[in-house]
């Protein structure tokens, strides 16, 4: 309780603010709370359930031993003792009915000559003096140690024997041992269920840290699927699972980030480093329509935004990617499903975890502009290019005080923008967990804060809280009970920080930011993109509440069937507060002239909207083994239901900049809007899973959904899929290579999904405000029908079909999986041409269809050097071809970079293709006249453009598809190792493939009010011939030919990047409080290799965005 004030103390200073300290107390209150509540509850359990598991034995003079099998048998509790107990022991008589585990222990060991305690689910044998029974050895010794898993949390109960086999003892529940040896017998043993048995030979060691690896490569690991868990070895979709651990130690502030490069065929695009925004896109096998294409995202079952997901709270990620693995949530699942789950308390003692980070954020890769003097001379070069006479706007004088810095309020300086712009910025995260409970309840709290400043003006500000519980209230009957908060807000000025970063490629470099006395410049319609950011100009912020609560009461009534209900409520509200202040500027003049001063209007908008979303769903599942046979069936129905509405209002004229609130603005300049919607989608579903002998698998599902978004009589639509596995590692015709492959299995699935991530209620037609029409009243306004709406819009619907393998080879240090798939979309909605005496917009029609079809791989190589030293290589590849199919004749707008065309990749880059440029007389003389009948004033310098059709002109018939901007070739490697109590952990992820485009502002020199590039000073120069020439002759705003959609400004944006360096060392205090302290080092975004100019590849095309970060970053995870 004190460790939660104390932190609420200390943020609520960081804040400085009254209202996030109020918040972080209720949060702080809340969870203290719950926690209570649950202890007490707890404790009270404890003096009645610790061993509350009801156990039925009857025995009459039986010995020892079986009673202990038959105990172990019926509760789970394994003994730890020696033979020789055995030989001393009385025979046990005794008959007992749904006793507890206290009660019959307290009767067989009653007239026992030795007695027993509890470690954990250990019943240790002891002598009746209580010190546990050891073997003597000639010249015994003694050492004392410590026993945790890969993350140094304790772990109690583990086995410690001989490596003969003759048990010694176990860990406690602080993972603390003490063993007595002799020189002769000094190697032991150590063996835990779920964990890789570790031997350790004792020298001269004082003591002993002992680290358990978990057995990850189990056959009988269990994957999370759709409305429950299958074993490893009976999954034949195709289907990829992120744990913790590659997650937890990552510098980044929402989940998106920490997957990415983790999991084939999911390709995640960061577009800019902005704090509090969405800035990352998934998708899974490719773009599958050209409406919504991002996946599915369930957390904890229920559909939620990934980015209210803190990565600190997850527990595992599986992407589902095919047909049989995602058609279980029908209509929702045609572009993949990702399910998210959180951690979970765990009983035993009382854990608590602390991890905090700072980090220093920086740009990824700017442009580089010119000075002020290049820009000078580049300047008087466009005039010369033009009418053959240099220019004369810089006089050489200028230019030469311009280079030895001259004075900047008669501009003369020189003026980084970018630099000017973008700083380094810093960000802190701190995450505090709690976890406790017994064999009733348990529990897991956290509550965490970020702060997170960006490169360009801006800040962050998020508390988040979770709470998940877990009941047992007896054999049949189990709830769980999650909860989690976020309260953020995001601050920028009020047009925001990626606008000013827009109006700095615009930004001439012998503007000052400010003049001498203070005041700032001006450079008309750019602006001043530094004032621009600054809070001085205006302020708009975005508050966010955000809670989701989740209740799930699980009953088994019968041996085999377990019915779930989940019951879900999610609420988010936000309210974005915009105000721009009256600013003043200097413009194109030095400071002080009064003519020059312009006052632009304050003005104040509040937007406020609030969204409620309803889940509930019902599953029954029953399952049997009979021999060799086992099946399982799973029927469920679910309902969901989302609620939106918003709000909008403005007004100007505020009598000063300090009144914010709307009320006090000028009554007739306001302004008012709202919306609000309601949609909702019924299902209900089934699914059928048999295995013969764990070698021949099979597994159906079907679902019918039914959604508001469609008119009566298509609002319901059907999704079966099924898929087959044949573990051909299991024939005994295989017998001889199980050596060398132990684990091999063959997998194929076809399946069929919809997709309802439309607008709602395309069939019906809607109306906009029309013309005003004068009557006998007045002036009355009118209203028109806009878009004609098609009752016969359906569903899209995809088909997957998909083949696979996955192999383990090399005594299981290496597994393999490979899959095939291919995707198909039809029925994408698409405005398709209607003659024009319909008069209104034609309605929407089901009328495309995309092709995605590619294969992806994954490797896995896991591995020990000795006794110290651990490594593990996970590798994935994958690629995807995209294709348009059809489109019944709907034609894309030639003037566009991006297209639609039928038999080519969706959004392809549209345009003329070109042969260089006209760097010689002899270039100039072959392609002048059909060059000067497209530009009159085309000449050397200039792009060539290519002729496809050869009919001697230039015109939108020879435009083509000259580039594709969907990724191929994805991929992602990670080299982990652990050498005693340091570890490391890197990760590369890149795209092997795929086109970027230069254009706009940064390519375009001389645009309107737009700067100038270094790179163009490697411009062609009419006087200085370059063949190897990549920009043109330079020009001005008015002449733009060079910088139409052609294909020499077509890119390799194919990269490697370094995404992600993690370096901890441990430190292990077995006796403290303090259980262990990790103090690590990270970085994000570090290194980048490609060969696209000018942008971070991963930005998007031409992007004048928030750029991309690195991020370096100190931390420490401390375990009490």
């Amino acid at each position: 309780m004190k460790l939660l004030l104390r932190l609420g103390y200390l943020l609520s200073i960081d804040r400085g603010r009254h209202q996030a300290y109020s918040k972080l107390c209720f949060l702080g209150y809340l969870i203290i709370n719950l926690n209570l509540l649950l202890l007490m509850g707890s404790s009270v359990q404890a003096q009645s359930a610790t061993f509350s598991q009801k156990v039925t034995i009857k025995m009459k003079n039986g010995q020892l031993k079986d009673f202990m099998e038959e105990l172990s048998k019926q509760s789970g509790y394994d003994f730890l003792y020696e033979k020789a107990y055995l030989k001393t022991a009385n025979p046990v008589t005794l008959d007992v009915r749904h006793a507890d585990v206290r009660t019959v222990l307290s009767i067989a060991f009653r007239d026992q000559p030795f007695s027993y305690s509890i470690q954990g689910k250990m019943i240790i044998l002891k002598n009746r003096d209580n010190k546990t029974a050891k073997t003597e050895y000639p010249a015994q010794q003694s050492i004392k140690g410590v026993v945790h898993d890969m993350n140094n949390s304790p772990l109690p109960g583990v086995n410690i024997s001989l490596a003969q086999g003759t048990p010694i003892t176990a860990s406690d529940e602080k993972g603390l041992f003490e063993i007595t040896y002799s020189k002769e017998q000094s190697e032991f043993v150590f063996r835990l269920m779920g964990y890789a048995e570790k031997k350790i030979s004792v020298r001269d060691e004082t003591f002993l840290s002992v680290t358990l690896s978990p057995i990850t490569d189990s056959l009988d690991e269990v994957v999370v699927v759709g409305y429950g868990t299958q074993k490893k070895l009976n999954v034949v979709g195709s289907v990829s699972t992120v744990k913790a651990e590659q997650i937890v130690n990552k510098p980044v502030t929402n989940l998106a980030e920490a997957l990415t490069g983790e999991a084939p065929g999911l390709t995640i695009t960061q577009s800019s480093g902005q704090p509090g925004t969405v800035n990352t896109s998934l998708r899974i096998r490719g773009e599958g329509t050209w409406g919504n294409s991002a996946p599915l995202v369930l957390v904890d079952g229920v559909a939620m935004n990934m980015f209210d997901v803190m990565p600190s709270d997850v527990e595992s990620v599986t992407v589902l990617k095919d047909a049989s693995a995602a058609a279980i949530y029908g209509s929702r699942a045609a572009n993949g499903v990702i399910l998210v789950t959180t951690k979970s308390g765990k009983a035993g003692k009382l854990a608590i975890t602390y991890n905090g980070s700072v980090g220093q954020q920086y740009a990824t890769r700017l442009p580089k502009p010119a000075s002020s003097w290049q820009y000078a001379e580049m300047y008087n070069k466009v005039a010369e290019n033009i009418t053959g006479v240099p220019g004369s706007t810089f006089s050489p004088e200028k230019i030469d005080r311009m280079k030895n810095g001259g004075d900047p309020d008669v501009l003369e300086g020189n003026t980084n923008w970018y630099k000017e712009l973008i700083k380094p910025a810093l960000q802190t995260m701190h995450n505090l967990t709690m976890q406790n409970g017994n064999d009733k309840t348990t529990y897991l709290g956290s509550l965490g804060y970020t702060k997170q400043d960006g490169v360009i003006n801006s800040t962050y500000d998020r508390y988040n809280m979770r709470l998940n519980t877990t009941t047992k209230f007896n054999d049949w009957l189990k709830v769980g009970a999650n909860m989690s908060y976020i309260n953020d807000e995001r601050k920028e000025s009020p047009s925001g920080a990626a606008a000013s970063y827009y109006y700095v490629p615009r930004s001439m470099p012998y503007y000052p930011v400010q003049y001498s006395d203070g005041t700032w410049s001006f450079l008309s319609a750019p602006q001043n993109a530094v004032r621009r950011s600054t809070y001085d100009y205006g302020l708009q912020s975005v508050r966010g509440d955000k809670l989701s609560v989740l209740v799930s009461p699980e009953i088994s009534p019968i041996a085999g069937l377990v019915i779930k209900g989940t019951f879900g409520y999610e609420s988010k509200s936000f309210l974005q507060k915009r105000s721009t202040n009256i600013v003043k500027y200097d413009a194109f003049a030095p400071a002080g002239q009064a003519e020059n001063i312009i006052i632009a209007r304050n003005e104040q908008s509040d937007d406020y909207t609030q969204e409620r979303n309803f889940t509930g769903f019902l599953t029954a599942n029953y399952s049997k083994t009979i021999l060799a046979h086992s099946f399982s069936a799973m029927v469920g129905l679910s309902a969901e239901s989302m609620r939106y509405n918003s709000l909008q209002g403005s007004r100007k004229d505020f009598p000063s900049n300090d009144f914010s609130e709307i009320s006090l603005g000028d009554i007739n300049t306001s302004q008012a809007y709202g919306t609000s919607y309601e949609q909702s989608l019924a299902s209900i579903f089934g699914r059928i899973n048999y295995s013969y002998d764990n070698k021949y698998i099979f597994e159906t599902s079907v679902r019918r959904d039914g959604s508001s978004k469609f008119a009566r009589g298509s609002k319901w639509g059907t999704f079966p899929a099924f898929s087959l596995g044949w573990r051909i590692s299991e024939e005994k015709f295989f017998e001889s290579f199980k050596s060398a492959i132990p684990e091999f299995k063959l997998k194929a699935s076809w399946g069929r999904l919809g997709n309802n991530q439309i607008d709602n209620f395309l069939f019906l037609s809607t109306y906009a405000a029309g013309n005003s029409y004068i009557f006998e009243t007045g002036l009355q306004s009118s209203f028109r029908e806009a878009i004609m709406g098609n009752n016969l819009i359906t569903w899209e619907t995809t088909t997957h079909k998909n083949l696979g393998f996955d192999l383990s080879t090399l005594k299981g240090k290496l597994d393999i999986s490979f899959d095939w798939y291919d995707r198909v979309t039809d029925n994408i909605l698409l405005n398709l041409e209607a003659p024009s005496l319909l008069g209104i917009t034609a309605p929407i029609q089901n009328a495309g269809s995309v092709q995605n079809r590619g294969w992806e791989i994954s490797m896995g190589w896991k591995d020990q050097i000795g006794e110290n030293f651990k490594y593990n290589v996970t590798a994935n590849l994958s690629d995807v071809r995209n294709k348009v199919l059809d489109l019944k004749g709907y034609r894309s707008a030639t003037t566009s970079l991006t297209t639609r065309i039928e038999g080519q990749p969706l959004n392809a880059l549209f345009g003329w293709e070109t042969l260089g440029i006209a760097t010689s007389q002899e270039l100039y003389d072959q392609h002048a006249t059909v060059m000067k009948a497209f530009i009159p004033n085309w000449s050397i310098g200039d792009i060539i453009v290519r002729d496809r059709d050869g009919d001697g002109q230039i015109t939108a018939l020879d435009k083509t598809v000259i580039g594709n901007t969907i990724p191929r070739y994805t991929y992602g490697l990670t080299l982990g190792g652990q050498y005693k109590k340091l570890d490391f952990n890197l990760l590369f992820q890149g795209v092997g493939k795929r086109d970027g485009y230069l254009g706009g502002d940064v390519i375009e020199p001389m645009g309107i009010f737009s700067a100038l590039e270094e790179h163009y000073l490697e411009s062609f120069d009419p006087k200085r011939p370059n063949a190897d020439a990549y920009y043109p002759r330079l020009l001005g705003a008015e002449q733009r030919h060079n910088w139409q959609n052609y294909s020499h400004w077509i890119q390799n944006a194919a990269y490697l990047r370094l995404k992600n360096v993690a370096i901890g060392y441990s430190f292990i205090f077995p006796k403290a409080s303090i259980r262990s302290v990790r103090a690590y080092v990270s970085g994000q975004n570090l290194l980048t290799f490609t060969k696209y100019r000018v942008f971070d590849p991963e930005n998007g095309l031409n992007s004048i965005s928030f750029p991309n970060v690195a991020i370096y970053t100190l931390g420490i995870n401390v375990d009490f």
